[in-house]
């Protein structure tokens, strides 16, 4: 079989939009690696752009290809590359680009004592790519702006490409000082397809813990992104300062520093047959839930299932101890004991069983619990009364260790 590609498939959104992707997680990158008097933007200046605390800034052209090399590798940076050279004719234009005040060479070289330029890509880096070694001669002393221009000469000359020409001569349409100047401000920044990779690493130089890092990264990306869409949808642009971040996301970093222990939602299966739980049962039977209340049934047992996970979570990453799950259930059940012996004290006749049901239900459900010093969320400790009464350790009605059988 042949390996041409359908029309459908070469302009599919998944080849499309990961390009997006791959500019939003190096911008995110460099936001995480924010330092003291630097922003980043998106879109903004250029793909992404970091302007830095002594004035200058970085123009970054993000770009991100999914074609193969032989050895799987992703695909070269070329000699030729329209990518390559489409960034250099854009830089080219933005230096000599009269409508903001940078017609004359004076500006442009006043605009470059301040600019750096980057191609940011996945595409792997080559010694064959003879752009990029003049460009790195050119910086090391070895060769001159001429050498440069004759060789981007020659290039264009020898190209059958239209669009690679008019790209070249952009580039060369800059006066020889100008060209010196912008390349020796051109940096490419190659071979980096893990870019996830270096978000997490940025969050763990911010000494977050190793097991916490993934989840760090989740609630950041997903915030940040947030924000990034509400900012477009209200036509803001997207630029985040290392003051705002820090006073925006901070807590984030603090949450997962400081040891406390992180609540994830329930996100499994719920049981089969909700109404034979057995806390269920004893809720129904004091007439707080009716057995056709689904949404609320639910919820309930959301509440004991998030308990329960999080609970064996925490002790199989060792972040609670056997001690600290066992001074948290014994004073739950202490909570337990006080009121329903108050609420039972003398006589009590069956017919109140239910009403008293619902005051010793009442006041549980409404007391904080705590583990290893932290504070448990209003669904956990619910949570735990619920889990309790289901083993069945706890009830509500005098009688209620029937629900033992």
């Amino acid at each position: 079989m042949g390996n041409n590609k359908t029309h459908t498939e070469t302009t599919s959104a998944e080849t499309t939009s990961i390009g997006f992707d791959y500019q939003y997680y190096f911008f995110l990158w460099k936001v995480l690696s924010l330092l003291p008097g630097q922003s980043v933007g998106l879109e903004v200046k250029d793909d992404v752009h970091c302007d830095l605390s002594n004035d200058h800034q970085l123009l970054y052209q993000v770009k991100h290809t999914i074609k193969k090399n032989a050895d799987g590798s992703p695909k070269n940076l070329t000699t030729s590359d329209i990518d390559m050279w489409k960034t250099l004719s854009n830089w080219s234009k933005i230096i000599s680009d009269k409508n903001d005040s940078r017609e004359k060479v004076s500006s442009q070289l006043n605009y470059l004592n301040k600019t750096s330029f980057v191609l940011a890509s996945n595409k792997s880096s080559n010694k064959s790519n003879k752009v990029v070694s003049i460009i790195d001669d050119l910086q090391n002393g070895i060769n001159s702006e001429n050498d440069v221009k004759d060789y981007f000469e020659k290039l264009r000359d020898s190209s059958k490409n239209e669009a690679l020409k008019g790209y070249i001569d952009n580039v060369l349409a800059l006066d020889l000082k100008v060209l010196k100047g912008f390349l020796l401000n051109v940096f490419f920044h190659l071979d980096d397809s893990d870019i996830i990779n270096k978000c997490k690493d940025a969050i763990k130089s911010k000494m977050v813990p190793l097991d916490k890092i993934d989840e760090a990264f989740a609630k950041l990306n997903s915030a940040i992104h947030t924000d990034n869409f509400l900012k477009v949808k209200d036509g803001d642009k997207i630029q985040i300062s290392f003051n705002t971040f820090y006073l925006k996301y901070r807590r984030y970093f603090d949450i997962y520093r400081n040891g406390n222990l992180v609540v994830k939602e329930f996100s499994g299966l719920m049981p089969s047959s909700l109404n034979n739980q057995i806390f269920i049962k004893q809720l129904a039977e004091i007439g707080y839930v009716g057995n056709d209340d689904f949404e609320l049934i639910s919820e309930l047992t959301r509440f004991k299932l998030k308990l329960l996970t999080n609970l064996i979570a925490w002790k199989q990453s060792g972040e609670i101890t056997d001690s600290e799950l066992k001074t948290f259930k014994d004073n739950s059940l202490n909570i337990w004991k006080t009121e329903f012996r108050f609420k039972y004290l003398g006589t009590v006749s069956e017919k109140e069983y239910n009403t008293k049901g619902l005051e010793i239900l009442n006041k549980v459900l409404n007391e904080s619990l705590e583990i290893g010093g932290q504070k448990m969320d209003i669904d956990l400790c619910q949570g735990k009364f619920y889990a309790l009464s289901d083993e069945p350790i706890i009830g509500w009605r005098k009688d209620w260790e029937k629900h033992k059988k």
